[in-house]
């Protein structure tokens, strides 16, 4: 009997849910060494019970085999060690449904019966489905219902004005417009709601990695998590869940010591990787830390040298375990025999419009701090144009526009900053920035941001004015520019640079202002 397939979907999801709630449950009985008390196990083998019901009503004996054999062996659990061996049961469970899962796409596969390795186990099934509460949709239900409600009455007006009476029917229009515009916009927010889900679903993958590679590696480490709450875009959540697993196996394998040798140092035995996430207004950082034996600055500046690599004295020097080939043995090598360096995660973070950021200090550990836009779906910003160029600035970034032609008593002065409400605010000239203006300005705008509590300013020639873009990354092969993010494509097909509000704020004040233009402005 072939199973239907929004039944299987829903099958999936509903396992995938249980699933995750043994394996958390596993692995703090690991991490905690402890013998499980009555309640544990009866949550466990509850879950198991069930999956075995709902795989068995399906038809899916392989995985009621499983689940039932699991359900028998709840006891066990009460034996030291014996959390490992049942995690390897949820996994035969997973890999059972990500076959089931390939099967429609994948049908002419001979090798689909192949097992699959362990490093595989934990890095795939992404479920493409989310749970999606009704009352949302009900919402956009009734926001598309509006929608037709403005159409109609939107082409009736369009009908009116080709009789004749085009001034008559313009405030009509303009008003069918509006209203259209405005549940489009809340149709915009209803689906962007629907994409996102809680970073705690991240959050548990790595925490399965780190506890696998921690029982590889014979050494204890504990994981703390904090700001699993806050909601992500589902896509941008799988594309970087393989970076941050990366992050996470190689402060295990690399950045935490030994218990021996953490205890020699006056550690504690057990390591600690932590892993936080806070948001920033449209963006999101996670960070990725453990109080292991940290890089060494030198030692890698020595590398560097060594290998002929290109080095800035005034670049940051964790920047250099960014550069493509940059692996060695003396030093924290990102690679570890897995195909994936540190390179090729700051590249794929690059690509949904991230990056990634090291501190570290010798002999107490080292952070990577990934930052990661909230959703790549449409946003707000503002266009501005510096000699004849446009740009677009982050709307959720911006304080304000100052037109400084105007006489309002702001004050620009020609070694770059602006006396604002009290404030010296330094100031950035896109002309500078991207090497396009040839003489000093004399008018024109700044546009006053805030990014991580502090505010810097833009001067440009002139403000266009709010839209809405779709971001979109640049090619890799071309390099991205300096205080870029990525790109937007306009109704008229012309291409804008994005500005990014965190790489700008690291810049030195940079306008070209003649000395008599500092005041008044």
């Amino acid at each position: 009997m072939e199973i239907p397939k929004e039944l299987l979907e829903e099958f999936f999801l509903d396992a995938n849910e249980r699933l995750t709630r043994i394996e958390m449950m596993l692995i703090s009985l690991g991490e905690e060494m402890s013998s499980p008390d009555a309640e544990f196990l009866e949550t466990i083998r509850r879950e198991w019970h069930t999956l075995k019901g709902n795989a068995g009503m399906m038809g899916l004996g392989e995985l009621q085999k499983i689940a039932h054999r699991e359900e028998d062996a709840v006891e066990d659990l009460c034996q030291k060690e014996s959390a490992n061996n049942h995690l390897e049961y949820v996994d035969d469970f997973r890999i059972v449904i990500e076959k089931l899962n390939k099967k429609d796409d994948d049908a002419d596969n001979k090798d689909s019966e192949k097992v699959i390795s362990n490093e595989t186990k934990k890095e795939t099934g992404h479920i493409s489905s989310v749970r999606v509460p009704f009352a949302m949709l009900d919402e956009l239900v009734d926001l598309l219902a509006e929608m037709v409600i403005f159409k109609n009455r939107l082409a009736e007006t369009i009908n009116k004005g080709r009789l004749g009476n085009y001034l008559s029917e313009w405030d009509e229009v303009s008003s069918s417009y509006e209203s259209l515009s405005k549940t489009l916009d809340f149709i915009h927010q209803k689906v962007m709601q629907l994409r996102m889900v809680p970073l705690n679903t991240l959050f548990n993958q790595l925490r399965r990695i780190v506890y696998d590679e921690s029982k590889k590696e014979g050494k204890k480490v504990t994981v703390e998590t904090k700001g699993g709450d806050a909601p992500m875009d589902k896509a941008l959540l799988d594309i970087a869940s393989e970076a941050l697993g990366h992050l996470v196996r190689n402060a295990v394998v690399h950045g935490i010591e030994s218990p021996e040798e953490r205890q020699k140092k006056g550690k504690t035995a057990a390591g600690t990787v932590k892993i936080i996430s806070s948001v920033h207004s449209s963006e999101v950082s996670i960070i990725v830390a453990d109080d292991g034996e940290g890089i060494d600055a030198d030692k890698l500046i020595e590398i560097a040298v060594k290998k002929n690599l290109e080095y800035d004295s005034l670049e940051d020097p964790f920047s250099l375990l960014f550069k493509p080939g940059f692996s060695t043995k003396e030093c924290v090598d990102m690679s570890a025999g897995r195909g994936f360096g540190l390179s090729a995660a700051q590249e794929s973070v690059k690509k949904i419009g991230g990056r990634i950021e090291v501190l570290s200090e010798k002999g107490k550990g080292t952070a990577f701090v990934v930052h990661l836009p909230l959703s790549v779906s449409i946003s707000s910003a503002l266009l501005l144009v510096a000699d004849g160029e446009q740009y677009a600035l982050p709307l959720s970034s911006i304080i304000e526009s100052i037109n400084f032609s105007e006489g309002d008593g702001h004050e620009i002065n020609h070694s770059g900053v602006l006396s604002w409400r009290g404030e010296i605010i330094p100031l950035l000239d896109l002309g500078v920035i991207f090497d396009t203006r040839l003489s000093n300005r004399t008018k024109g705008y700044v546009v006053l941001f805030e990014c991580e509590g502090k505010i810097r300013g833009i001067i440009c020639d002139d403000v266009i004015g709010i839209r809405e873009i779709v971001v979109k990354g640049l090619d890799e092969t071309a390099g991205t520019p300096v205080g870029i993010s990525g790109a937007t494509i306009m109704g008229n097909g012309q291409i804008v640079l994005i500005l990014d509000p965190r790489q700008m704020m690291k810049m030195k004040p940079n306008p070209r202002i003649s000395e008599k233009q500092t005041a008044n402005y």
